[in-house]
């Protein structure tokens, strides 16, 4: 585990060993079974103790998303806030008084707790298949608590390790936060089965992986596009041996030349190291030619599709993938596609029985009885049996004479011609009036500017005119990120977020 540049090493016997102790000092220190503990802070070794030593004494851990909460007031707060027992936090705590009953740092030597008085009477009785508690990324404006089932992570950590063929040979990369419950699924699984598991803050991700090596790599579409960015920004010379990769991908795209195809792209792809045997990406919209771009360099980079509430849905893999889909559905799910085009699916074993403490309003919509669940994308099959997603069902925007309108796949138009560039497409003003606003590396850029608004001018042409982008604002890049708050820990667009943030205040240059 690699964080804020320190190594730390450990085998499963040493991690047995350290939950253990951690998990005496909990009860030693009142922590019972069925309490809710809080987690919160940056990811650490401490994190994984203390998670996987809350499930040994059979609490319930409580993932706190990590937010700006420095200040032990706050997360005092947030803890009477769920009724949590406890928060047991990464990162020091500004406090002039010191800290409060219930909050303890991590790190600092053996735990001192003094649990906070959680009346038992005015918490909601939880099942007894609910083993931990997450947050959704709040793209909706809102974050959702997730009731986390036992059964149904135990389905997709079966799952994941069937369809990945996972050995003792591979090491798994865990990258974003642990408040993602998807970052502690992976860690579960690799406890399950037996592989390494490698932790890289973000911002080192880069540096680490030629050190690390792993072998199974997941990640947003953005930790892909790096490379892809850099090979369509380089001159005819220096892409050469991506076009002879091309071409020889072109004659033989299987196995036998992905060897020479994967030396010829070793300088875009060489930082994700050299034994990546799989590259998994979804969460976002993915640029097709992102995906081509690695496999003809021998790279095996494949979309998934899945969500918290459900667990995996749909896989591309080795010799059975469409690019441009989300796959193929995984075992034992059944998915269908409703009427209006949205995507439900029926599982016996769901990763989420409900929602609690926010978004509990909204679980009727979500989950429909009958083991269905909607999903809120849209989507279609092919005829091969591939499910294709062509945006959100929220995102639609109905223009006043009732054309419905998805903006995901004009976003993608933009991206897709206009590489390095991220789009949201919008209607502020209510009345379908399309504006785009789009991200670049330098807002003040003359020729991206001229680039962008080339191809808009030309998509208005072939577009009816309810489709057509009537106004362009360009942003700087360097503000799309989660510190910004313009992110969401998944790394997509907070659409709420840009709309008070960009139509508030247009700094950006508009036509």
């Amino acid at each position: 585990m690699s964080v804020a540049g320190k190594l730390v090493s450990k085998n499963f016997s040493e991690v047995h060993e350290d939950v253990l102790e951690l998990m005496a000092e909990l009860r030693e220190s009142g922590i019972e079974p069925g309490d809710l503990v809080g987690i919160t802070g940056p990811n650490s070794y401490e994190w994984v103790l203390a998670d996987l030593a809350l499930l040994g004494l059979g609490a319930i851990p409580v993932a706190l998303p990590l937010e700006q909460r420095t200040s032990a007031a706050a997360v005092d707060e947030l803890a009477g806030k769920y009724g949590l027992s406890a928060v047991l936090t990464t990162q020091p705590l500004a406090s002039e008084t010191g800290l409060p009953d219930g909050i303890a740092v991590l790190g600092q030597g053996p735990l001192k707790l003094v649990p906070r008085d959680v009346p038992r009477g005015g918490r909601q009785p939880l099942s007894e298949d609910v083993f931990s508690i997450a947050f959704s990324s709040g793209t909706s404006g809102s974050k959702k608590g997730l009731l986390m089932s036992a059964k149904g992570v135990e389905n997709t950590m079966r799952t994941s390790a069937e369809a990945w063929r996972l050995t003792s040979n591979d090491d798994v990369l865990i990258v974003m936060p642990f408040s993602n419950f998807q970052q502690r699924y992976l860690l579960y699984t690799a406890v399950r089965y037996g592989t390494d598991v490698t932790v890289v803050a973000p911002e080192r991700m880069f540096q680490k992986l030629r050190e690390f090596e792993p072998t199974i790599v997941l990640g947003p579409p953005s930790f892909f596009e790096a490379a892809a960015n850099r090979v369509g920004s380089a001159g005819l010379r220096e892409r050469l041996p991506y076009l002879l990769a091309t071409a020889l991908h072109t004659l033989a795209p299987g196995g036998a030349s992905r060897r020479l195809r994967a030396r010829l792209g070793h300088k875009w792809l060489g930082m994700y190291g050299s034994r990546a045997r799989l590259m998994l990406t979804g969460s976002a919209p993915v640029p097709p030619r992102t995906v081509r771009l690695f496999q003809r360099l021998g790279a095996p980079l494949f979309e998934v599709y899945g969500s918290t509430e459900i667990g995996w849905i749909a896989f591309n893999l080795p010799g059975r993938h469409r690019t441009g889909s989300a796959g193929r559905p995984v075992d034992r799910i059944h998915v269908d596609v409703a009427d209006d085009g949205e995507v439900t699916v029926r599982t016996r074993y769901p990763q989420c029985l409900g929602y609690v403490f926010e978004g509990v309003e909204t679980q009727d919509a979500v989950f429909l009885g009958g083991d269905r669940i909607a999903t809120g994308d849209l989507g279609e099959f092919d005829r091969a049996g591939f499910l294709r997603l062509r945006g959100r069902k929220k995102n639609v925007i109905i223009t006043r004479s009732g054309v419905k309108i998805n903006p995901e796949e004009l976003e993608l138009g933009v991206e897709k011609a206009c590489p390095g560039t991220r789009a949201m497409v919008a209607s502020p003003g209510g009345g379908g009036l399309l504006t785009c606003v789009v991200w670049l590396d330098d807002e003040q850029s003359a020729e991206y500017v001229a680039q962008v608004e080339a191809y808009l001018d030309e998509a208005n042409k072939k577009r009816e005119s309810a489709y057509r982008i009537s106004e362009t604002v360009f942003r700087p890049a360097a503000e799309l990120t989660v510190e910004e708050g313009l992110l969401t820990r998944n790394l997509k667009i907070d659409r709420n977020a840009v709309m008070r943030r960009v139509f508030a205040d247009r700094t950006g240059v508009g036509r």
